[in-house]
């Protein structure tokens, strides 16, 4: 009976300590992967690990958030960015992963989160961390599309980092003033009362001389219709066509217009996140 039960322990002995050489290869080959983009190998083998592992530290928590994010399943990676949060013990860490965890939120639109999580943010006597959370608060209120408190938050960045001059700040600046100069309600009503003159004053000098073009003509075979049946023909017959093509006309300057906001804003986006790139991170 000694005997059998000296046999099981060393049995039990080996079996754990090829497990706990697994599971370490396991975090390994997690991270190999991610490295190497393969996302699914990479979620599969950091679940793996944590399944098996008695006790999961923060940073693992946090890698497997990362890949989630790197996947492009964002709520995923907010769950595991929030279990880390609250594994975490060093207030620099905590802060790092708040940071990660806005970032999710923007990539899912989620504006009013992405705040919220940026008040959980410890600053106190780090101006470092104060700078990167004015940072993520403006790229925040510009998404968002409250351009009063980006204003505010972009003046306080500028100011504390001092880049007034840097060339992509003043290239953002002027895809804002491009952008600020377009007026969507301007055009429509152009093309209300001269059809096509909405998408010229944009640019859009093809759509616009198709539509100034279109509408001339059916009027003229409106006239036409009246001159040679009646004009009640003329409103039965053209004045449909000539109701749709005009209102086509002049809600698609409208559009076309809101089309050029989001261009320009899009490209004023672009150049502050080169501001400083290394603040994403």
């Amino acid at each position: 009976m000694q005997k059998i039960l000296f046999v099981l322990a060393i049995s039990l002995f080996s079996s754990w300590s090829v497990f706990s050489q697994n599971v370490e290869e396991t975090y390994q080959f997690a991270e190999e992967q991610l490295k190497l983009g393969n996302y699914n190998n990479s979620l599969l083998a950091f679940e793996r690990a944590i399944f098996f592992e008695d006790h999961t530290s923060a940073d693992t928590y946090t890698k497997l958030a990362d890949v989630y994010f790197a996947a492009g399943n964002q709520e995923r990676a907010i769950r595991f960015y929030d279990i880390a949060y609250f594994s975490e013990n060093d207030p620099d860490l905590k802060n790092v992963i708040i940071f990660k965890k806005s970032l999710a939120y923007l990539q899912l639109e989620n504006y009013d989160q992405a705040l919220i999580s940026l008040t959980s943010i410890n600053s106190f006597q780090n101006k470092t961390v104060a700078q990167k959370k004015t940072f993520y608060k403006t790229l925040t209120y510009y998404l968002k599309g409250d351009f009063a408190s980006y204003h505010e938050q972009l003046s306080q960045y500028t100011a504390d980092q001092n880049i007034e001059g840097k060339d992509e700040l003043l290239l953002h600046n002027k895809w804002e003033k491009k952008a600020a100069k377009i007026k969507p309600n301007l055009a429509m009503w152009m093309s209300v009362v001269l059809p096509g003159s909405g998408q010229i004053l944009y640019g859009d000098w093809q759509n616009g001389l198709n539509s100034l073009a279109l509408t001339t003509g059916l009027i003229a075979l409106y006239i036409n219709y009246i001159d040679q049946f009646s004009l009640i023909e003329a409103y039965l017959v053209v004045f449909p066509w000539f109701e749709r093509y005009h209102k086509g006309g002049y809600l698609r300057a409208k559009e076309n217009a809101e089309e050029k906001i989001d261009l320009y804003r899009s490209k004023a986006y672009q150049s502050l996140l080169k501001l400083h790139p290394a603040m994403l991170k």
